[in-house]
């Protein structure tokens, strides 16, 4: 397809609106991380700095950097402490560290009731229903729990993430009939499935991440709510990611990149139709990110 690429040099109406940006909301894996979700290394796996001083370069310009992934808490916690970052968005948009280093958090659920006087977490909520039950009968082989490089689904808060290959339309036809406020989101492509696993996809299938999540939760929204609660003005804000759960980010901010990679989503055109604040960047998953980003900064 003729994809809107990003250019080498931004139009004026484009390098304007970058000029303004002040905080970028990126996926992790498949888009700002190397293969192995590595920071040291470019899209091929070779050995490189360009992620780490492309990130200095940001942090120099006033840029801030917040990471918006599936990811549960304690693995961002850890990623945003390596990198310097003080806030994050976690679990799909459903657990927003504001603040760091005040501890300034909460927990975000759209439009499920949730109350954390009850005394339970959100993910706790979900498995009160049931239906997890179903979800983990249904497929064997083909779906499990993700472990989340083998700290355990249990450590997730606000939504279940799972990980396989499954039709998505028969995923939310067990949440319809269900009758629970929930949702299923596809969170792309696996780069590599961590052990331990029960998975036994067919050979060539690689597999996607899942998320079961509270009714209307994702990372766009979980974006505004962020944007609400550190006053962020959404004209200063830009996304980048490389799958459908990724593309509700552009509806929030005011530019929207997706890594070379990300086109082979089978959304991914009719995002792009949809959306003229999208772009696609030259490269793929990290170096699309450090393309992007000396992009951006051109234009500071």
């Amino acid at each position: 397809m003729g994809c809107p690429v990003l250019p080498v040099e931004p139009s004026d109406e484009l390098a304007a609106r970058l000029a303004r940006v002040k905080y970028i909301f990126t996926d992790l894996d498949g888009t700002m991380l190397a293969p192995g979700s590595c920071a040291l290394a470019d899209a091929s796996g070779e050995a490189s700095l360009d992620l780490v001083s492309t990130v200095l370069d940001l942090k120099r310009a006033g840029i801030e950097i917040i990471p918006c992934s599936g990811r549960n808490r304690s693995m961002m916690h850890e990623d945003s402490r390596i990198f310097g970052f003080n806030s994050y968005i976690a679990e799909m948009g459903g657990l927003l560290m504001v603040d760091r280093s005040d501890n300034r958090w909460e927990y975000f659920c759209a439009d499920m009731p949730y109350n954390p006087a009850w005394g339970y977490t959100p993910h706790e909520c979900i498995e009160a229903t049931g239906i997890l039950d179903a979800f983990s009968t249904r497929w064997p082989g083909l779906l499990e729990y993700h472990n989340d490089m083998s700290t355990g689904y249990k450590y997730r808060e606000v939504t279940v993430g799972l990980r396989g290959e499954i039709p998505d339309e028969e995923a939310r036809e067990i949440i319809r009939a269900s009758g629970a406020e929930l949702e299923w989101s596809d969170n792309g492509f696996l780069g590599y499935i961590s052990a331990p696993t029960t998975l036994e996809l067919p050979e060539g299938v690689r597999g996607r991440a899942f998320n079961i999540s509270p009714l209307g939760l994702n990372k766009g929204r979980g974006i505004e709510r962020f944007c609400e609660l550190r006053g962020i003005d959404p004209g200063e804000t830009l996304s980048i990611g490389d799958a459908s759960s990724d593309f509700l980010m552009a509806d929030y901010t005011s530019v929207f990149f997706l890594v070379e990679n990300g086109l082979r989503d089978p959304g991914a055109e009719e995002f792009l139709v949809s959306h003229d604040n999208a772009f696609v960047t030259r490269g793929r998953i990290v170096d699309g990110w450090v393309n992007a980003m000396r992009c951006l900064l051109a234009c500071k």
